[in-house]
Order: C-alpha cells, then structure tokens, then sequence
C-alpha cells in the first residue's frame, strides 16, 4: 500500500475539527500515513523543499490546505511525478476562491489532483461546479473511537422492546416538564449562543449548559446577566473526554444553530454527530453541510435561522418529551452504523492502492 506524508499546521492533538479528521485518519491508517506539522502555516520555499527533499519517503501527499500546501504539492507533482489527495473542509474552499489568482490557481491544484475528498456531499456539489469533471470523495467526520467508549453505557439500558429504560445518571435534567439544553461549541458569535438565550428567556421550564471557550465569553456572560438568566444557564470551560460524555448524558436537547459568516461557515458538524450518539435529538440552522449531519424531522429539527422558530422549536421538545426520546433514539442508531471512524475512513482504502 501507498506511503504518505500528511503535512498540516492541524495534527492530532490540536483543537479543532480538522485536526480530528486527520486523527482518524492517522488511526485507521498507523503504518502508511506520516504527519509533518508545523506550528505556523509555512512558506510555499519550506513545503516545496520537504516534498523535493523526501521525495523518497512517500508515494502520495494527502494535502489539507489547498493554499500554500496544494500549490507545492502541485509544483512537486509537475517535477517529481509524485500524486497528491487534496481533503477540502470548507472554509479552506472558500478562501481559497478568494480573487482570480487564487481561484485558478485552486482549479489547476483540483483539476490535476489524484483525488479531491470533501467533509460532505454539499461542498462535493461545490466542487464539481467550480471545477467541471472533477468528482470528489465524500468522507464525512466521524465520532472518535473514545466517544463511542464512552456512550456504550446507553446500549445495556434499552430492552428488547425498544423502550429507555436509561438509569437517573442519564436523566438527571429532567423533572415534570423541565428541559436540560446542552451546546458544545467554540464561543464565537457565529455559532449561535445569543439565539439559544434569546429563545429560553420566557421558557423558564429550560435550563441551558454552555461548554467551551473562545473570545466571545464576555458577550455570552453580559447577555446571560442582561436576560436574568443567572440561575439557569451555566458556562463550563473546555473539558476532556469524560466529562464532556456526562454532559451529553445529562442533557435533553442538543442545541447550536450556527450561522454562516463571510470569513467562517460549519462545513458539517461532528457535535451534532457526537449528540446522536449518546442519544440526544438536535436543534439546528438548516444549511448545506449541516443538513448531512441531522436529518430533519428524523434525528432531529432543522430550522430557518431565526429566534422565533428556535424558541416554538425548545418549546415543542418541553411539551413532547416522547418526540426527543424517538428523534434521540433513531440518531445514535445512524451514528453508530454510518459514521464511525472506520465506517467513514474506510473509503480511503482504494486511494492507497
């Protein structure tokens, strides 16, 4: 099977989605995939001259910038005949279609890739229009072996005739009517937390944990102050595994009605992935990408962007505990037989043939 040599400024261990895709990649592959990271994005001379100067070590580059890393990988294929994979991400595709230069550039590294791969069959779409002929592999992210470790509590609390029969350390959020939200997320404005607050500020049956961190905590905390959310909406700083499986858990409703931006978009979303997976039914922005990752009406409720629907939304699952029981149930069911590292990084086989 074919050597690779993954270079990326992402590598296992750092924060972030990409990082985690090229984790499982890493994982599924151990003897044929090498990372070379870097700490800051390196020139186009220092990625050309790691390709040139160990031309020898690899078969293939699997390259997940399309700018710098795709233009020297291209550059080494036109000297040194060496192919290269190209995983786009979406944010990354968007940048780099930022000014003609950079756009037929991209074409060009696409159009001569071995293949493109992409997180989801909407950003394939993108692809194939932007470059005509050009087919992508779609290779969704998937839930991290550790996960899945630790939701394998939920499979001995279901019987034979389907119904939960889940213990009080899975349901600690409810009583009567009361509803535990749960959002995991970076704290930036794009992902929707000030909707979230703005939606449950005259639902006073819903309480609302918060976990992660990031640069607009300050905004998020003067807006929990401002709506006298105080006692039912509480921050949690980023946690690591374990913990982070009570949350899921304790939780009712999983919620982050992420926006896109001009500079950032949620190409797909593997919280909401990891939220089916220990049974939660999810609340969500209906865009390309996301809508791969929840299946309206199925996994869980996709909606329109606004405040309005979010809060009609929250309510329907206060007043229908049975309907997030049965979206929950058929969203961890998805997860575990679709979208595993193997059953998703397994598609990668025929490309290191």
């Amino acid at each position: 099977m074919a050597r690779i040599l993954l270079p990326t400024i992402e590598a296992p261990g750092f924060k972030g989605g990409v990082a985690r895709y090229i984790e499982a990649i890493v994982k599924t592959f151990p003897g044929n995939v090498e990372v070379a990271a870097f700490d800051v994005m390196p020139s186009y001379n220092q990625l050309f001259s790691l390709y040139w100067q160990r031309r020898e070590d690899y078969d293939q580059l699997w390259i997940h910038h399309v700018l710098p890393f795709g233009t020297a990988a291209l550059a080494a294929k036109l000297l040194g005949g060496k192919p290269y994979v190209v995983f786009l991400h979406g944010l990354d595709f968007d940048l780099a279609r930022q000014g003609f230069v950079r756009r037929e550039l991209t074409k060009m590294i696409l159009r001569l890739a071995k293949k493109v791969v992409t997180n989801s069959q909407a950003l394939a779409d993108e692809v194939s229009t932007f470059v005509p002929g050009v087919m992508p592999l779609v290779v969704y992210p998937c839930v991290s072996d550790e996960m899945v470790a630790a939701a394998r509590v939920i499979d001995e609390t279901v019987n034979d005739e389907g119904n939960d029969n889940r213990g009080s350390d899975l349901t600690v959020g409810r009583e009567g009517k009361e509803l535990q939200l749960l959002t995991v997320a970076r704290l930036v404005e794009r992902k929707g937390h000030l909707d979230v607050l703005q939606a449950i500020k005259n639902l006073p049956e819903v309480k609302y944990d918060i976990v992660g961190d990031g640069s607009f905590k300050k905004d998020i905390e003067e807006k929990i102050k401002e709506l006298g959310l105080g006692e039912r909406v509480t921050l949690h700083s980023v946690v690591g595994n374990d913990e982070l499986a009570k949350f899921y858990r304790t939780a009712d409703v999983f919620v982050m009605p992420a926006k896109k931006t001009e500079k950032d978009r949620e190409g797909f979303g593997i919280v909401y992935l990891e939220a089916g997976l220990f049974g939660l039914p999810v609340i969500a922005n209906n865009t390309p990408g996301v809508d791969e990752a929840v299946v309206d009406g199925v996994t869980g409720t996709l909606i329109d962007g606004s405040v309005e629907m979010l809060t009609k939304v929250i309510e329907g699952y206060v007043n229908d505990e049975q309907l997030g029981r049965e979206q929950g149930k058929k969203g961890r069911e998805r997860v575990l037989a679709e979208f595993t590292r193997l059953a998703q990084m397994s598609k990668l086989d025929e490309l290191l043939r």
